[in-house]
């Protein structure tokens, strides 16, 4: 499966069922009305960056995904509400239109976030004109963070900074004031990322965390403490892998995104598709306490079984 072609059927298909089905919270708690009665959602700095950021952000791959434009801004608009300050996005979300959103949502609110997106093509020419065309979609003139997407393969390494590769891009956008920090993702290969992040002094790392992910080809294990170390800002995705840790019955949110949470991690990237998944996973941010070292070592024994590609199939992905 090539995860950059997925558009909103294929994205939903590709998860199966999980990301809608999963349980939200407890039953009885009014979740909208008691995350606007606690404080701020707490920040975290960014690496190397310094930017104070909200430690959960708005995931971009869900933001095109209802059918309803309204309802895609209405979420965006929540979250702003919310105290939400750093939004995920990416070129080849449901083909731009989750860029398009984004941009009409935070359209007059741009000076109060931190915007994000990432690019798939690795050449200069190409990745030149998704950052233009980004740009245009998101209706702005600058990029606080641009990422390289999706990397799985060492081939991917040699393109982006070999002649005519998309650091060029990257490296001259910055010095024209379009981008101010550049950073990699990837889904796959935990090995991919500690090259990527041992070649360049990158300022944030994008990948998948999350408690099946310590047992298998782990991001944890294997990147997250080479980054800290070089203070680069670690952004957490795939706490839920679709939502297939909760449908699947590996764990809860309210275990799961604490998990999370309690890594050096900098911000956790949430895909909310609702409202109400968006009020209850601001709740988990605005409530979490760090999870001891001996809560957390009966957890990962407990899901320890559901290690692989069933659950995390993100990991199973081509390109």
């Amino acid at each position: 499966m090539e995860w950059h072609h997925l558009d909103r059927r294929g994205f939903l298909k590709a998860a199966g069922t999980a990301a809608t089905s999963a349980v939200i919270g407890e039953v009885g708690i009014d979740y909208a009305r008691a995350v606007d009665d606690l404080g701020p959602i707490p920040t975290r700095t960014l690496g190397r960056t310094g930017l104070k950021v909200t430690m959960m952000g708005l995931g971009g791959a869900h933001a095109g995904m209802p059918d309803s434009e309204e309802d895609s801004v209405r979420i965006i608009h929540r979250a702003l509400e919310l105290g939400i300050n750093f939004y995920d996005n990416a070129d080849c979300y449901q083909t731009g239109r989750a860029e398009e959103r984004m941009g009409k949502a935070l359209e007059g609110r741009r000076k109060d976030v931190y915007l994000m997106t990432k690019v798939d093509q690795r050449d200069a020419k190409g990745s030149r004109l998704t950052l233009e065309k980004s740009l245009k979609s998101l209706r702005t003139d600058y990029l606080d963070l641009w990422q390289f997407h999706g990397v799985s393969k060492m081939a991917d390494l040699e393109q982006i900074f070999g002649p005519n590769g998309a650091m060029e891009t990257a490296q001259k956008a910055k010095q024209e004031g379009k981008i101010r920090f550049i950073g990699v993702t990837g889904h796959s290969d935990p090995e991919v990322h500690l090259a990527f992040i041992q070649k360049f002094d990158f300022d944030t790392v994008q990948m998948p965390i999350n408690v099946v992910d310590y047992h298998y080809k782990s991001f944890r294990k294997t990147v997250v403490d080479e980054a800290v170390k070089r203070n680069i800002g670690v952004i957490a995705m795939k706490t839920l892998s679709f939502g297939n840790i909760v449908s699947m019955g590996v764990a809860k949110p309210s275990e799961a995104m604490p998990w999370s949470w309690s890594q050096p991690i900098s911000v956790l990237v949430s895909g909310c598709d609702t409202i109400e998944r968006l009020n209850y996973n601001v709740y988990l941010a605005k409530t979490f306490k760090p999870m001891p070292e001996a809560e957390q070592a009966v957890l990962l024994d407990r899901v320890k079984p559901f290690a692989g590609t069933k659950v995390e199939h993100h990991k199973g992905w081509t390109v």
